[in-house]
């Protein structure tokens, strides 16, 4: 089998290409010479540095076919190409000249957009800051949903429960909307709506950058999980196969989301006939919408992220999410024939995605390995 190297196999790397079943490849990790200046820059700052994270360089001595990788560029001449889920270069606010001239040389074959919106918000960025490269990095620019691993169909279906099972997954539980969750709950059992089961996947971690909640926030939300021990379960953590068999039980996931580049969550959730409620902030109207589950329309800047500027802007985001979450689940339960129909939509669209992405870079790594070309 061919060589495909790459930085780094985390979720990322094995979500979107390295676990995916190439027939004439393997992708395997190869040392990456910035690991040193990485190293050495974490241990006296604390903090990772954008640049050096995201660059590679091997001095092109490991015996491989081409590269992929994701959100690094490479300053080697191997061929490669890289998974984004943003825009290039992933450096800060440094060097941007010198990441796009790298993505315009020879050398770059690809860069795959995980969603049209990341594509969107790259043509701007080129646009920006060296519009003469645009047209040579537009010949470069691809976009590739992440794929997702489906069941087989006939496991998916929900057995009858006398409640509603729904499911939030996120460590960052603010920013997921996890407040304005429990908030619609609060006031649906309130109102009489009580034939409800919510299920919290989250260490409730607070002060993220999108909401800037606060221990108030926290310990509101506490309050309210506590006063439901009947309808409410809150695990701090679950290993991903045990979040999978949590949607397996679940009617309706739930990421209502402040800010977020893709949302993997919103995938698993779907690949096991859970239809989802999000926001259409970023890449989610590309992976929900009404037809396959239920997407609120918040305000949105030229980029697609919810405008979160002032303090303002906070509120009024928070309030307007909490009634639009209360009304979409006001007519869940007035009409709950919709959820199959939806499951099984959401459940279709995804249960050949791994065969296609793996044929559609199966095709690329082809192309430029056989000719240098992309």
């Amino acid at each position: 089998m061919k060589i495909i190297g790459t930085n780094s196999t985390g979720y990322p790397q094995t979500r979107n290409f390295h676990g995916l079943p190439f027939l004439k490849y393997r992708v395997e990790k190869k040392y990456n010479l910035y690991k040193i200046p990485e190293f050495i820059y974490f241990k006296f700052a604390s903090s990772s540095n954008f640049k050096i994270s995201n660059s590679f360089s091997d001095l092109d001595i490991h015996n491989v076919e081409m590269y992929h990788f994701f959100n690094a560029l490479s300053y080697g001449k191997t061929p490669w190409v890289t998974t984004f889920e943003t825009s290039l270069p992933r450096w800060g606010n440094k060097n941007t000249r010198k990441g796009l001239e790298l993505i315009a040389g020879a050398s770059c074959k690809k860069i795959i957009a995980l969603s049209n919106c990341s594509a969107d918000i790259q043509r701007a960025y080129v646009t920006k800051n060296a519009s003469e490269l645009l047209a040579t990095i537009e010949e470069k620019l691809m976009v590739l949903h992440p794929p997702q691993v489906c069941p087989p169909i006939e496991t998916i279906k929900k057995g009858a429960q006398d409640k509603l099972v729904f499911t939030i997954v996120g460590s960052d539980f603010f920013r997921k909307g996890g407040k304005e969750v429990l908030t619609a709950f609060d006031r649906l059992y309130k109102n009489g709506t009580t034939d409800w089961h919510l299920n919290i996947v989250s260490k409730l971690h607070y002060g993220d950058y999108a909401s800037r909640s606060t221990l108030n926030d926290l310990e509101f939300v506490k309050k309210i999980i506590s006063g439901y021990p009947d309808h409410i379960t809150h695990h701090t953590s679950l290993p991903n196969p045990e979040v999978l068999e949590l949607f397996r039980k679940t009617h309706i996931a739930l990421l209502p989301t402040y800010a977020d580049t893709y949302g993997y969550s919103a995938l698993e959730a779907q690949s096991y006939g859970c239809p989802v409620i999000s926001t259409n902030i970023r890449a989610l109207p590309e992976i929900n919408n009404s037809d396959i589950g239920w997407c609120i329309d918040v305000k949105k800047n030229e980029l697609g992220n919810a405008i979160l500027k002032t303090e303002n802007d906070l509120i009024s985001f928070s309030d307007h999410l909490t009634d639009e979450l209360e009304r979409t689940l006001r007519g869940i339960f007035d009409h709950p024939e919709d959820i199959a129909v939806k499951g099984l939509k959401s459940f279709k669209k995804l249960e050949h995605s791994i065969s296609n992405n793996t044929k559609v870079l199966e095709q690329l790594y082809d192309e430029i390995t056989g000719t240098g070309k992309s």
